[in-house]
């Protein structure tokens, strides 16, 4: 299969193309096709067991599909491993917090620093010129997450809101040309859940993001596109607008079709 032209005006950033994924005899995610643009936030959304989060799994290289392929930033990433898309700019957070427990909120950002920077054991070494960029990459993220009072406590001493900031905070330090979230308000309390809120209003200005949510409120507030999933295949793709007034999508969510029409494709 040809692969998109590199850096082309209006190309996308992350490209699928007939994405499936069988376990057994069950199709999780059955011939997804979606592009994502840069410097947009696309939202993905669907019932319990749409196949959301096994589409991220996809992407990120988690498991591997069935059949079709998968685009990013002009390569075909298809076969390359978890850890080679994050070099390549692909970092997620997770459904479940993805967290070291026992270490400093610092430490959990710095360890995925260095491996970003390429450091890793180096770092026990004494300082480098790459050891200081993580240290300041680190410090960044640190005062974007609002967590700097508190980047010596244990993760786990935090409350969940903060180490689900934590967790975004880690696939920061990837430094990612597209910042994958797995329902990212996901369990939080009302106060928490404007804290996450705004965090990603202000994400959203400086990154291209790929988000799962539940929260439609948010989810309308904020996507610039839409992708809607039912039994593992795309049902309708279009702007908010679009999508809140879909008959397939109104089926999918509440049981009954509407008789609104839309401009979203289905």
């Amino acid at each position: 299969m040809n692969r998109p032209a590199e850096a082309a005006a209006g190309a996308p950033l992350l490209e699928t193309r007939s994405l499936t994924k069988d376990f057994g005899g069950v199709r999780a995610v059955n011939k997804v096709s979606i592009r994502v643009a840069p410097a947009t936030l696309h939202v993905v959304i669907g019932p319990n067991g749409a196949g959301k989060t096994t589409l991220f799994h996809l992407l990120t290289g988690v498991v591997s599909p069935t059949s079709g392929e998968i685009f990013f930033d002009g390569e075909v990433v298809t076969g390359v491993s978890l850890s080679g898309r994050v070099k390549r700019g692909l970092a997620r957070s997770y459904q479940k917090t993805n967290i070291f427990p026992r270490l400093t909120v610092r430490q959990n950002i710095l360890a995925a620093a260095h491996r970003a920077k390429g450091t890793g054991w180096k770092s026990l070494l004494g300082a480098t010129a790459s050891t200081r960029e993580a240290e300041r990459l680190t410090d960044q993220i640190l005062e974007d997450l609002g967590l700097q009072d508190q980047s010596e406590a244990e993760a786990q001493t935090l409350p969940y809101g903060s180490q689900r900031l934590i967790d975004i905070g880690i696939a920061l330090a990837c430094e990612p040309k597209l910042l994958l979230l797995d329902e990212p308000t996901s369990g939080l309390s009302s106060g928490e859940l404007d804290r996450i809120i705004e965090f990603i209003r202000d994400l959203r200005t400086r990154y291209s993001i790929l988000l799962i949510e539940h929260n439609m409120d948010l989810v309308l507030a904020f996507a610039d596109v839409i992708t809607v999933l039912n039994f593992g295949e795309v049902i309708a793709e279009g702007k908010p607008a679009e999508i809140a007034k879909n008959a397939l999508v109104q089926e999918a969510y509440f049981g009954q079709a509407t008789t609104a029409t839309s401009g979203a494709k289905a």
